[in-house]
């Protein structure tokens, strides 16, 4: 009868205690943990760190999210539902990233820029078919970059230019302006270096014209875009700060036409993701987990309404973990658990 009673009692203060100290071993324990809506498996897919989208300008359902596959050497195409529709050879990719219009042989067309990562180190290009929904490489063979390591793309609002940036382990960040060569190839040139510690994860605002690196044991640093601006940092999130334990990869913006803006970054030593308000001084709002995504390294927000099963767009993450698969869910979802307006 005694031990009943000490058992009770025990359990009776173990459920008041806080979730973290119910759950010590799980990183992820004191957040949020938000369900995928699907998982973009590829038969010969070992490991896709890294992911874009790109929207459909008629039919938002016909979008496609485009992963870069750096162990099977690989970028792979999917529909909306995780149906893998294409895929291309790409020598150890690294980060990727997309952006619509680019003039290119007389057209305007969607461009997908990521790093090699292996052999000879530069930039590729490919051109997103409108029609068939599949990549063409299109770039001149001859975009050099030093040790890369991850990166972004933008495009200036303020000349029209496209740029990509290059993250690196140990040489800085490098800017490369890109453009027809005139004959229907991408060519680039490098405008701009400054130096900052081990970097890959970065994402560009195109209207704001600024870019975010995030130095991986530094935090996250926001700089001028242009490549005629200042190269002066601001450190804006540190690690340490809100439990930030390091090894920052993934970078994201979440920025809808109305409404706030928002910073996501992956932290992949707790596997979860935090979530600063750009529109307060990136005053920190939250974090999340993902249920099947663990030490996350590249991710994707985009605030576009695709169908029923994404109205406030989506989120995409990949996960270090079994097939390392890209995990996509709902911005809903996410708006949700964390109370956004």
């Amino acid at each position: 009868m005694m031990f009943f009673r000490y058992f009770l009692i025990l359990s009776t203060c173990l459920l008041n205690q806080p979730l973290a100290t119910l759950s010590a071993g799980d990183p992820a324990a004191t957040v949020p943990l938000v369900e995928p809506e699907f998982v973009c498996k590829a038969l010969t897919g070992k490991d896709q760190d890294d992911m874009c989208v790109w929207v459909h300008p008629e039919d938002p359902a016909l979008s496609v999210i485009v992963t870069a596959d750096k162990a099977a050497g690989q970028l792979f195409v999917y529909d909306l539902t995780g149906r893998q529709l294409h895929s291309v050879k790409a020598e150890k990719p690294g980060n990727i990233d997309l952006r619509a219009e680019f003039p290119l042989g007389g057209e305007q067309v969607p461009l997908v820029v990521c790093n090699q990562r292996e052999g000879e180190l530069k930039l590729l290009a490919f051109c997103l078919d409108p029609q068939t929904r599949n990549l063409v490489r299109v770039d001149n063979g001859q975009i050099l970059t030093k040790s890369n390591y991850g990166g972004t793309l933008y495009h200036s609002s303020k000349t029209g230019k496209f740029y990509f940036f290059s993250t690196t382990k140990d040489d800085g960040v490098e800017q490369f302006e890109l453009f027809d060569d005139g004959t229907g190839k991408v060519a680039g040139k490098k405008v701009r270096q400054w130096p900052v510690g081990q970097s890959e994860g970065a994402v560009a605002d195109d209207e704001a014209g600024v870019v975010y690196i995030g130095e991986e044991e530094g935090g996250v640093w926001k700089v001028a875009a242009e490549p005629d601006r200042s190269d002066k940092r601001e450190l804006i999130i540190k690690i340490g700060e809100h439990g930030l334990k390091g090894d920052v990869e993934g970078l994201a913006l979440y920025s809808p036409p109305e409404g706030k803006s928002y910073l996501i970054l992956s932290d992949q030593g707790r596997s979860r993701f935090m979530v600063f308000d750009r529109g307060a001084d990136y005053r920190y709002v939250g974090a999340f987990a993902v249920k099947g995504a663990t030490d996350t390294d590249g991710i994707e927000a985009l605030p576009v309404k695709l169908g029923a099963e994404f109205p406030k767009g989506l989120f995409a993450c990949h996960t270090d973990r079994g097939s390392r698969n890209t995990i996509v869910v709902s911005w809903k979802k996410i708006a949700e658990a964390l109370q956004l307006p």
